[in-house]
């Protein structure tokens, strides 16, 4: 996948300010509610998205036709345009107040913290063994295993709990994010939790968190746990769109940013893997749009959609088909073509 730089650069020159007052709300379905957290607010039209798609797809989903999801949230220009919650028998429903398991797309928040650490030289070579920054891990001074990297660990491919080659292949392990935020706490003494807390959360103005704990060590989990609220995993998304960037401060290296985020390995379902990002892209007629997304289990996703300017939060409480294979369903027939066809 070729670098998205270039087609994000005219967004970071715009300054997008997603904390501004909150503007003339929605007008048609999926009106966001004003909680005070930050975004400002617009109709879909506004921002170049053509409304009746987005209806047609609320509709779809409210009769039960279209994929099972609890919540959907778009930003397109820095601004929250559409937020639907959804209401199902015998399960717990959500609103714009309430947190979200994320299940994996922990493991993107975790990735914008190992860039955070570089910057600050607390981490300065991916490719070092793995021991150098873990000495005490005996498991990491077996013969197959010494050579493992970060960098491994970050595209999936240190093979661990597998007989495939070092760095041959992805496949996807929990345990190799969990041994990414094992090297974060040896570098700075800190949980992956309090890093976030501190270094992404804050300056983003995410107040309401809560992250799994280990019951045996008590630490954080690395590869899941993290709850949001939903227009929060956006912010997330923005950040990311403005390559580390929030109003006007710099949060994660840009660099960073657009590294983590290129394809690195060639992963599953015709996707790609960064650095804990997945990459993949969106057909709308014979045009191909390109995204990143931090994607969890019973389909939470964070998609990040450089060429439309755009940010889209998916959650779920069950798993749905078309949420997840061969394509994301909802993404390419309703909200990329409303962004595609204003």
């Amino acid at each position: 996948m070729r670098t998205w730089i270039c087609v994000i650069a005219a967004v970071c020159d715009l300054a997008l300010s997603p904390v501004a007052p909150a503007a003339e709300p929605a007008s048609g379905c999926g009106i966001p509610q004003d909680i005070r957290d930050g975004w400002a607010m617009s109709s879909p039209d506004k921002q170049g998205l053509n409304e009746a798609l987005l209806c047609a797809m609320d509709e779809g989903i409210s009769g039960g036709k279209l994929a099972n999801v609890d919540d959907i949230v778009v930003i397109r220009h820095g601004v929250l345009v559409y937020e639907r919650y959804y209401d199902y028998p015998h399960q717990m429903n959500y609103d714009a107040t309430t947190r979200h398991n994320g299940y994996s797309m922990t493991k993107s928040v975790v990735s914008l913290l190992v860039g955070i650490a570089m910057e600050r030289g607390l981490i300065r070579d991916l490719d070092a063994p793995l021991v150098s920054y873990l000495p005490d891990y005996a498991g990491l001074r077996e013969a197959d295993k010494d050579r493992i990297t970060l960098r491994h660990l970050l595209t999936m491919s240190a093979g661990l709990g597998s007989e495939r080659a070092l760095g041959a292949s992805f496949q996807y392990n929990n345990a190799e994010t969990e041994l990414i935020g094992a090297i974060l706490k040896k570098v700075t003494g800190k949980g992956v939790d309090v890093l976030a807390q501190e270094n992404i959360f804050a300056p983003l103005g995410i107040e309401d968190v809560a992250w799994y704990k280990n019951p045996v060590s008590g630490l954080p989990t690395s590869a899941s746990g993290l709850s949001l609220r939903p227009r929060d995993w956006a912010k997330i998304g923005q950040l990311v769109l403005n390559r580390g960037a929030w109003n006007g401060k710099q949060i994660v290296p840009a660099s960073w940013v657009d590294q983590s985020t290129a394809e690195h390995i060639k992963a599953e379902e015709a996707q790609s893997y960064g650095y804990q990002w997945w990459v993949g892209r969106s057909q709308d007629g014979d045009r191909t749009v390109e995204w990143v997304a931090a994607k969890g289990f019973n389909s939470q996703k964070t998609i990040i959609i450089p060429s439309l300017d755009m940010v889209v939060v998916f959650n779920a409480g069950r798993e749905s088909k078309n949420m997840v294979a061969p394509e994301l369903d909802l993404l390419d027939r309703y909200i990329v073509p409303a962004a595609l066809k204003d």
